[in-house]
């Protein structure tokens, strides 16, 4: 519970990283594109998977530059993987 407190209020604060950001970008995307929805436990799965201290500069980096190209990187059909 604590965790998932802390991620609500870390996104709050706009303090999420960059790979963290991803994780939003991804999820609008899919909606706005795709009509699907991440839930809110995909959504913290996901944000706890890119917490500082698991991903490298290396990834921060190519989360930095990717994160505002989701819509020319994936289609429909690649998010479907995520809703099967």
């Amino acid at each position: 519970m604590l965790i998932r407190l802390f991620i609500i209020l870390t996104f709050l604060t706009g303090c999420a990283n960059e790979c963290q950001q991803v994780c939003n970008e991804m999820a609008d995307w899919a909606q706005t594109e795709c009509n699907k929805e991440f839930s809110k436990e995909d959504l913290n799965e996901c944000y706890t998977e890119y917490t500082n201290d698991q991903v490298s500069d290396a990834q921060l980096a190519d989360c930095a530059e990717y994160k505002d190209r989701i819509d020319e990187e994936w289609t429909c059909e690649d998010i479907e993987a995520y809703f099967n």
